[in-house]
C-alpha cells in the first residue's frame, strides 16, 4: 500500500481505477439529477470557518490571517440557514474534514459529502421517503449507466451487484428489534 500511495500516479493507470472514478462521478451525478428534479437548490458552503461548525474538539485548526480558524466539518449549519430562509431543499456535494483518530491505520478525515436538507411538512417519514426513492434510483441507474465500469472494476475486486429493493419496506423500532432478536441479536434498550 505504501509503495501505491508513493506512486499514485502509476497506481492509477488501471482500468479497474479509473471505473472507479467514473462510477464515482456517476454517483454524483445522479444524486445531483434527482435533486434537482426534486426542486432542490445546489449551494457551496465555507470550508474556511471561524470555529467548529459542529461543536466537537474534532476540528482541524489553523492559523488564518493571524486569527485561528477551522475547516469544515459540515456543511450543516449553512443548509439550515438556507431552509430557515424559506428555500426549503438544498444540498451539497463537497469535502468535509474530520479530525478524528481512528483505531486503524486509516483515518477518515477528508471525504466528499453528499448533504441535503429539506423541510419536513407534516411527519420524519417523509425524509424516509424521500430516501426511499433517491438511493434505488441511484443504484438502479450505477447499473444502467456503468456496466462497462462494474464489470471492469469486478474483474479485479470481485463484488456483488447493487441492490436495493423498492418500495423501501418501513418498519417500527419494535418490529426492528424483533427482526434482531429473530436472527440472534439481543438487543436492549435502556
Amino acid at each position: 500500500m505504501k509503495t501505491r500511495l508513493d506512486n499514485r500516479v502509476i497506481d492509477l493507470r488501471t482500468q479497474a481505477k479509473h471505473a472507479i472514478f467514473r462510477i464515482s462521478s456517476t454517483v454524483c451525478e445522479l444524486y445531483r439529477e434527482f435533486l434537482l428534479k426534486h426542486d432542490f437548490v445546489e449551494i457551496h458552503t465555507p470550508k474556511l470557518i471561524a470555529g467548529s461548525s459542529e461543536g466537537g474538539a474534532n476540528v482541524f485548526k489553523f492559523k488564518y490571517f493571524n486569527r485561528e480558524a477551522c475547516l469544515a466539518q459540515s456543511p450543516q449549519l449553512y443548509k439550515q440557514m438556507c431552509v430557515m430562509s424559506d428555500f426549503q431543499r438544498v444540498f451539497e456535494i463537497g469535502p468535509v474534514f474530520r479530525a478524528e483518530n481512528s483505531f486503524t491505520h486509516r483515518h477518515m478525515c477528508e471525504f466528499v459529502g453528499m448533504d441535503l436538507e429539506m423541510t419536513i411538512k407534516e411527519h420524519y417519514f417523509e425524509i424516509l421517503e424521500f430516501f426511499g426513492e433517491l438511493l434505488p434510483f441511484i443504484f438502479e441507474n450505477i447499473a444502467k449507466r456503468c456496466e462497462k465500469e462494474l464489470k471492469i472494476v469486478n474483474e479485479q475486486f470481485e463484488c456483488q451487484p447493487f441492490k436495493c429493493k423498492y418500495p423501501v419496506v418501513k418498519i417500527t423500532f419494535e418490529e426492528g428489534v424483533a427482526l434482531l432478536k429473530e436472527n440472534g441479536i439481543d438487543w436492549k434498550v435502556d
